[in-house]
């Protein structure tokens, strides 16, 4: 118990350095030292030892991972135009259809005609003829950018937690040397290589693209309908190295080594060997040697017999890798492998008797006996691990595949014996081709029958269905699986008591859970109720526009929405109350699908009460499509001197564009420019509003004042007009902007403008919340 809780309270401080921004050391080596000591004053309280235990190691997490590094060196040369990188090939290229990806290890960067040293990893993207190997030394010339963040993915933090902060695409690559980096290393890939090379010249594809991937874990030769089709059905584990596999296979070779009765021992050995072949074979990464060593514990649990071993053995290793590299804990291969692995420790023998129980009821004791022994295994290894894997699958990828179970219930009984015969076959293939050849004709057989259950499933029209779950529901359901499971394994005095305090007097906690949740349910109620001031939010919904205003009566108002549906919704679900499924008014500041895309989603969940626009046509269909949501007596086409005011005292002007543009007037020209006012305080909300449409607004006579402004069109270049900022006068500035895109914004031009003027960013502090009771202004930022 005492890893689990130095687990758990590690993985708690690193969640929190990293929340919270807090990458100084100084105060969490403080904490640390602070929790030392109460450690040092409680220890000779037994039952105070784990929670202090848990303290020391949460400021130890939180120390280690101020040491993280937020960028590199080469990072520095992010989007200031061409130049050339002299580097190492760090990682096994990967080759796929249109262009080649190699990490680069940066040594020395030639800018302007100057080379200076620099360090860091770059992520290449060659052209598709490149070749390229582990080890070779190149030059690379191009044009660096952040990586990019989309709806549900973040590219650009997906890529910084194995510490590459730069992408290079199109870059042209040549090989001016080879042989270094690791040397065993490049031995596995060479050999990974030759095997790749076998199987291809032994089996038709697409059998070859299934073999290479269940075995070496590369599935790039699998075509887009193949590998669509796995997804579909939920078996993309078998040819994904994220750990669900090893998990699965580690569970399959035990139970059929036990099957035929092969002494304990012998058969962890056998299971730990094939495990290790298996991690060889494809090349040792470092997300393949996370999932062997977990998989490894459900081999050496069952050798020892004790139930405890493997819950306790994962936190030992998920605080082992997390010291070696603490962003782990938010791969998700780490947490598909560490989750897999939990569900086959806590599920699979729970779930095997219950099966084998029911059999017996069903069937007579020969028939139940032979049933269990055929479905037994894949069925139960199945379930166990989806139990715990399920869950993020749907928060990463928002989809559930409803035959999973029976696809995988055709399919993993095969597996065991088509990856030993498959690697049988491609070790022999290096001694005795003809005899390998046979092997693999063979194998071709289970691989055909996982191909077409896979294709037949794959075809359904209910195969798979999209799933929207708030992530704090998936949360609260591994607290309290854990959290049982820990209850379980503890057996605490006061656990005990409570339950059989619940099981004797089950109507009265009944009541109490109903009187308790109804409870909770009205406090809810009355904390979301208007507090009686207005309430502005710029969204962090990346590089585009949006706005949500609530008033003190507690109306709001959404302002764009952004492109991305699911960033859109959930910024409107945190700060909306729960009970509220009502937009008051819709404002489309312009047809830009980068600043409405997102809105669609938006009416499909609220009910909008009217929309402004600034009446300019557009061809879009989809622009078509989410006006056509509103009759159009909702819809009001506004322009400047248009004015709605509100019983709360809220005023919202339109101050441009000056008059309903054209449909082939410039977007830019002509969006709505809105003042949002309550008492003494407003904010001006210029969207992507041009230098033009700024000046024609002052030329109108209208004068801008304004408390906050928006920085127009996300500070590019040449974005904003002196003469209009003079005009607003503001006390504080924003800028929406998305650190990942490439356009170069925000200018530095267009920043020295705002001066002194207080400035406050989305792509430095996340969502931007101002609020004001007419007189006072308040500000904070969520990150």
């Amino acid at each position: 118990m005492r890893l689990i809780a130095i687990a758990l309270g590690w993985s708690a401080g690193i969640v929190l350095a990293s929340g919270a921004g807090l990458h100084a050391a100084v105060p969490w080596l403080i904490l640390a030292l602070m929790a030392l000591v109460v450690a040092w004053l409680m220890w000779s309280g037994a039952n105070s030892r784990n929670w202090t235990l848990a303290l020391v190691a949460f400021a130890l997490g939180g120390l280690r991972y101020s040491f993280v590094p937020q960028s590199s060196d080469v990072a520095q040369y992010n989007n200031l135009g061409g130049l050339t990188i002299e580097g190492i090939v760090a990682a096994e290229p990967d080759v796929r259809d249109d262009r080649v990806e190699v990490r680069l290890e940066a040594q020395n960067i030639t800018r302007i005609g100057q080379t200076t040293p620099s360090s860091g990893l770059v992520l290449v993207q060659a052209s598709a003829s490149a070749v390229l190997h582990y080890g070779d030394r190149v030059t690379a010339t191009g044009s660096l950018v952040i990586p990019s963040v989309s709806d549900t993915f973040s590219y650009r933090d997906y890529l910084a937690r194995s510490g590459v902060f730069s992408i290079m695409p199109d870059a042209s690559v040549e090989v001016i040397g080879s042989g270094e980096g690791n040397a065993l290393l490049r031995m596995l890939l060479d050999f990974k290589s030759q095997a790749r090379k076998m199987i291809s010249l032994s089996l038709p594809e697409p059998a070859a693209g299934l073999l290479t991937g269940i075995l070496l874990g590369d599935a790039r030769g699998l075509s887009p309908e193949i590998s669509d089709a796995f997804s579909t059905v939920g078996a993309s584990h078998i040819i994904a190295i994220s750990g669900f596999n090893m998990a699965v296979l580690s569970g399959v070779v035990m139970g059929l080594l036990g099957r035929f009765r092969v002494r304990p021992r012998w058969a962890a050995v056998i299971g730990l060997s094939v495990i290790v072949v298996y991690t060889i074979l494809v090349g040792a990464s470092a997300s393949v040697v996370r999932a062997a060593i977990m998989s490894s514990m459900l081999v050496i649990g069952a050798l020892l017999r004790r139930k405890s071993y493997v819950p306790t053995s994962l936190a030992f290793v998920a605080v082992l890798l997390s010291v070696q590299n603490p962003t782990v804990l938010w791969d998700v291969g780490f947490q598909l492998s560490l989750f897999a692995t939990l569900g086959l420790a806590l599920f699979a023998n729970p779930l095997t008797e219950y099966f084998n129980a029911l059999l017996v009821r069903l069937f007579p004791r020969k028939t139940a006996v032979m049933v269990g022994d055929f479905l037994g295994e894949p069925l139960i290894v199945s379930i166990a691990a989806q139990i715990m894997s399920l869950p993020l699958i749907i928060l990463y990828f928002g989809k559930l595949s409803v035959i999973s179970l029976a696809v995988n219930l055709l399919v993993i009984p095969v597996q065991s014996v088509l990856m030993v015969l498959g690697l049988v076959a491609t070790l022999l293939a290096f001694v005795a081709f003809p005899i390998a050849q046979l092997l693999f004709w063979l194998d071709m057989l289970l691989l055909g029958w996982t191909l077409g259950v896979v294709r037949a499933f794959a075809r359904l029209p209910f195969a798979q269905v999209d799933v929207q779950v708030d992530p704090r529901l998936i949360a609260l359901f591994y607290i309290v699986v854990i959290g049982g499971a820990l209850m379980v394994a503890t057996k605490p005095t006061w656990a005990a008591r409570a339950a059989s305090f619940i099981r004797s007097r089950q109507v009265v906690t009944s009541l109490a859970g109903a009187v308790g949740g109804t409870a909770i349910l009205l406090i809810l109620l009355l904390l979301s109720r208007p507090d009686g001031k207005l309430h502005v939010w710029w969204l962090d919904v990346g590089h585009s526009n949006a706005v949500l205003i609530q008033t003190p009566a507690g109306a709001n108002i959404l302002v764009d929405g952004g492109r991305f549906p699911s960033q859109l919704l959930t910024a409107l679900g945190d700060r909306m109350p729960f009970n509220k499924r009502t937009i008051d008014l819709l404002v489309i500041s312009q047809p830009d699908p980068f600043d409405y895309d997102a809105v669609s989603s938006v009416m499909n969940r609220y009910t909008v009460e009217m929309a402004l626009t600034n009446g300019q046509p557009n061809l879009r269909p989809e622009y078509k499509a989410l006006l056509e949501h509103l009759p159009p007596d909702k819809i009001v086409a506004g322009s400047a001197g248009y004015t709605f005011s509100m019983e709360d005292g809220t005023r919202l002007e339109v101050l441009a564009p000056q008059n309903t543009p054209q449909m082939g007037d410039s977007l830019n020209d002509s969006a709505l420019v809105i003042r949002v006012s309550y008492g003494d305080i407003s904010f001006l909300l210029t969207s992507d509003a041009s230098q033009t449409a700024q000046l024609d607004l002052l030329k109108s006579g209208e004068w801008p004042l304004a408390t906050v402004m928006q920085l127009p069109n996300h500070g590019g270049i040449r974005s904003l007009n002196a003469s209009f900022l003079a005009a607003v006068q503001p006390q504080m500035v924003v800028l929406q902007s998305d650190p990942t895109n490439r356009l170069g914004d925000p200018n530095g031009d267009t920043l020295a403008l705002v001066g002194n003027t207080p400035l406050v960013r989305t792509d430095i502090s996340g969502a931007v919340h101002f609020w004001t009771d007419g007189k006072q202004l308040w500000e904070v930022g969520t990150r």
